[in-house]
């Protein structure tokens, strides 16, 4: 498996002595009881340890893998040990997300899963306010599976999130997954982007101020706080990049950097 470093790319065997993982997939409401989520782990060398005390790389922060289990249909197994190739369930840790490394030797960081560039935006209403705490946990339950992106528009007071997505079958089971998981009525309304493009990492609000958009264009921040920029055609873009040559867009998100 490759992992990345400060001096490059560099295999990790299942052999070696530190425990690694990536986590591949995240699921909501396997228990529509406790409302719980489990990142599934995918263990790649050294031995897991139920307990054991990790880094998580992306966070840089230290966490304790208490809660682990293997999982069968609705079955569940609470896992002591496990193995390279193995993969276990753990629950209860939010601040984990897709494609991110868990491991004993925090030199070992697993290439991030890359994700699509979205390429439809809807707007997400919830027309029923008394269930506004249901609509907005199921939202952020939902969206951390990776089923959708949100991005929230600069000079907005609107708290309608601005969802994106590779294509529209994604919103489609939002909308149904958030109807029927959380009973939380939905209103789609299409947005008036069709591109988006992430701005170089550590971009500025107020560099924002000297940087020309075209008609229709917006500027937005992604849930890690990445500043985008969001275009109505490919034409507008193709107008932007020409007049804004010292500003290169990428269309995915930088990779998450450890906290200070």
């Amino acid at each position: 498996m490759a992992s990345e470093s400060e001096s490059g790319t560099r295999f990790i065997a299942p052999e070696h002595p530190h425990f690694s993982g990536f986590i591949f997939k995240i699921q909501a409401n396997m228990d529509p009881k406790h409302r719980d989520r489990i990142a599934f782990v995918r263990v790649v060398s050294g031995k897991f340890e139920r307990d054991m005390t990790v880094t998580h790389v992306q966070s840089g922060k230290k966490v304790r893998l208490s809660s682990s289990h293997k999982l069968f249909g609705n079955e569940r197994e609470t896992v002591d040990e496990a193995f390279p190739g193995d993969i276990i369930g753990l629950v209860g840790h939010d601040g984990f997300g897709i494609g991110d490394t868990l491991t004993t030797d925090p030199k070992i960081r697993y290439d991030e899963i890359p994700r699509f560039t979205p390429e439809v935006f809807e707007y997400f209403h919830n027309p029923n306010t008394a269930k506004f705490k249901q609509f907005r946990q199921g939202l952020d339950q939902l969206l951390l599976e990776g089923v959708a992106q949100a991005f929230n528009l600069r000079d907005t007071a609107s708290r309608v999130p601005l969802l994106a997505a590779v294509g529209p079958l994604q919103f489609e089971v939002l909308q149904y997954r958030l109807e029927t998981e959380y009973g939380a009525e939905t209103r789609r309304e299409p947005a008036p982007f069709q591109v988006v493009r992430w701005l170089p990492a550590g971009t500025k609000e107020e560099e924002l101020d000297g940087i020309s958009l075209p008609t229709g264009g917006r500027f937005a921040t992604d849930t890690d706080g990445n500043w985008v920029a969001l275009f109505p055609t490919d034409w507008s873009l193709n107008y932007f990049a020409q007049n804004n040559p010292k500003v290169p867009l990428n269309p995915l998100a930088p990779k998450k950097t450890p906290e200070d």
